[in-house]
């Protein structure tokens, strides 16, 4: 165990920058960028030991204040030399690596893994004294669309921002989560950029989207960066790894056999205008990271195939090389199907009076696929004609309005009795209209109600027309 961690009978070696942890590797990420997912892939290679978070850049800071302080120089009129000033710190240095040995050697051993990679929250700021501490490591700066990440964010914490480092940004910005998060996103992003503009030759960047997109591509790239063996099928190889699960991380990693894009694209559901204080920190952040600025047609226009944009005239990794079979159609898509057809035949003279003018009227259904845009189903509903024209990829059909939602959130509604009130505020469900019925209004309001009349997901039914048809109620 003491030759693992670097260390004689005597004491410390007599090179103490050959110690066990030398050439540390750290990961500089926000929450809810995907880092427990390349936290996983990284632990999958023979030489690589990447625990699960354990604060190990803040304890290094607190060892280094510590020695310090054990270390000060008593203070002759004129101050101490510079030699000495040099000294003291050459002393602090060697014992922190000396002491990280001790615990980094034994673990190390233990896996049989020849070198430390950490993943932390936070460790952009930590850079420049681990760099001082260790001159030989390396960082992965980690990347990931800003809206994207708010949608995890707020999927991760459904009863508040208090966890992954984003309570005083929600305290900061009562009552607009997607603010505070926007705000999070920008001040750590800017971190690590700085980290990169800084050390260029120690960094290395990652998007999470290239990873989804091309997990063994990118990993190998890493590993290339690192000065490690390739691994082929890496990405399939980590999920049957022995991962220790201790400490903080991505609670859904452990549900997981696959490396997928079924979270690419979610933050399309998020309102733009909920987001606009922020925006233009945002998009001089995600514009140079090659992501799709957040504008005024974000969540309204169709859905990108893809958030990210070619930078510097490189060509993206594409989507659909993340699967080798096409993805079989959603179960809350083929629920939608059968809600309609089923509706459509069951309707008579009571709902299109009860219903009227909406009944009259054409509206869209979208199920959002969990990848890519050519997995959308849509539907064009005639309720008066009883008819219903379907399809997939973008809807270029024209209706009066239109509802859109994850094929997920249409699952939860239709068979697990999920409220669509619910839906609307919480799972990305979304209301758009010709102009006429904003999204909260009597007239949006209405809409809705008879399209869970339709879908058979509520029992109120009108008793006279939803609103009147003129101004005097006639």
């Amino acid at each position: 165990m003491t030759e693992a961690a670097g260390l004689d009978e005597a004491g410390p070696s007599r090179q103490p920058y050959a110690g066990a942890s030398s050439n540390p590797v750290f990961v500089l990420c926000t929450g809810r960028s995907g880092s427990t997912l390349l936290r996983v892939l990284l632990d999958a290679h023979p030489d690589l030991a990447c625990p699960p978070e354990t604060k190990f850049p803040e304890v290094i800071g607190r060892l280094i204040s510590l020695w310090a302080a054990m270390e000060a120089l008593p203070l002759p009129p004129q101050g101490p030399t510079d030699s000495q000033v040099a000294q003291s710190a050459a002393s602090v240095i060697h014992g922190i690596r000396h002491t990280v040995d001790m615990m980094v050697g034994p673990y190390l051993a233990r896996r049989g893994k020849k070198r430390y990679c950490d993943k932390n929250l936070g460790t952009a700021q930590y850079a420049d004294m681990l760099l001082s501490v260790y001159p030989e490591a390396k960082f992965i700066c980690l990347h990931r669309h800003p809206m994207d990440m708010i949608a995890s964010g707020i999927e991760a914490c459904p009863w508040g921002l208090n966890d992954y480092g984003f309570d005083a940004y929600a305290a900061g910005a009562p009552g607009n989560s997607v603010v505070a998060l926007a705000r999070y996103w920008v001040e750590h992003t800017a971190a690590i950029l700085a980290v990169e503009e800084r050390y260029p030759q120690a960094c290395h960047r990652v998007r999470y989207e290239d990873l989804v997109a091309e997990p063994d591509a990118v990993t190998q790239q890493i590993f290339e960066f690192l000065g490690l063996s390739p691994v082929p099928g890496i990405a399939e190889q980590s999920f049957s790894a022995d991962h220790e699960r201790f400490g903080a991380g991505d609670f859904k990693v452990w549900s997981t056999s696959r490396v997928t894009g079924d979270s690419l694209g979610r933050g399309w559901s998020i309102p733009v205008n909920l987001i606009a204080p922020m925006a233009p920190m945002v998009n001089s952040l995600a514009g140079p990271l090659g992501y799709r600025r957040v504008d005024e047609s974000w969540g309204v226009a169709a859905r990108p195939g893809d958030l990210r944009v070619a930078v510097d005239g490189r060509a993206l990794l594409p989507p659909a090389a993340m699967r080798s079979s096409p993805d079989p159609v959603p179960a809350g898509s083929l629920m939608v199907s059968e809600r309609l057809q089923s509706g459509l035949r069951g309707l008579g003279d009571s709902f299109d009076a009860g219903w009227k003018p909406y009944s009259e009227e054409t509206f869209v259904l979208v199920a959002l696929a969990p990848s890519d845009t050519d997995g959308d189903a849509w539907w064009l509903v005639d309720p008066a004609a009883r008819k219903v024209l379907s399809g997939s990829g973008p809807c270029g059909e024209d209706a009066r309005w239109t509802v859109i939602a994850p094929a997920a959130t249409w699952e939860q509604v239709i068979r697990d009795g999920v409220n669509i009130g619910t839906a609307f505020r919480r799972q990305g469900m979304r209301y758009q209209d010709s102009g006429d019925g904003p999204p909260g209004s009597v007239i949006a309001e209405s809409r809705v109600a008879m399209l869970g009349d339709l879908l058979g997901i509520t029992s109120w039914r009108p008793s006279a027309p939803a609103v009147p048809l003129t101004p005097d109620g006639t």
